[in-house]
């Protein structure tokens, strides 16, 4: 008797991988006071591709004999992204909670660099600061970023899986898998 397999349970361990090394890269980030820097995300955009590219390709050899849909393929990155949020979320929180408290007021103080910069005018600016002072708690960023890791994993996956995708013979496959007698 064939054992239903799960998209879940076989991407767990690819997506605790993604996360770890998400987190990595923030505490990275993070400790060279790179947090708020905009550059420092394109290097962990390609980062995060090319890890991406590894763990499809790995699920698809490990669990689909070398053999993946575009379809199977950009369904097992959402869901590897999203462990990976998670897990990025949990850390989330607790920086913002626990080991950096003041991270708030200093992503207030460099959004309020940002708007004088763009020239927006000051009753606009106290406005905005305002009402990002509300929703910048740490439970709501840790919610954001599951959010934004879904999406953006999707985006992700959809890219990569174009590279991913392998189909197989039907023909081929079909025999390989009768019983030999």
């Amino acid at each position: 008797m064939e054992q239903k397999r799960s998209i879940w349970k076989e991407t767990l361990n690819y997506g605790i991988i993604l996360g770890l090394i998400t987190v990595g890269l923030s505490l990275l980030a993070y400790m060279f006071d790179l947090t708020f820097k905009t550059w420092v995300l394109w290097p962990s955009l390609l980062i995060s591709i090319l890890v991406l590219f590894f763990l499809l390709r790995s699920y698809r050899d490990h669990y689909n004999n070398g053999y993946i849909s575009f379809g199977k393929a950009v369904g097992a990155g959402v869901i590897i992204n999203l462990y990976a949020a998670i897990i990025a979320s949990i850390y989330i929180y607790v920086l913002y909670a626990f080991i950096d408290p003041g991270l708030v007021d200093k992503s207030i103080a460099v959004q309020e660099e940002r708007f004088i910069a763009r020239g927006m005018p000051e009753a606009a600016i106290e406005k905005a600061l305002e009402m990002q002072a509300k929703i910048m708690k740490p439970w709501f960023t840790a919610l954001m970023s599951i959010i934004n890791g879904v999406f953006y994993g999707l985006i992700l996956s959809l890219l990569v899986s174009l590279f991913i995708m392998k189909k197989g013979n039907p023909l081929l496959d079909e025999m390989a898998e009768e019983p030999k007698e």
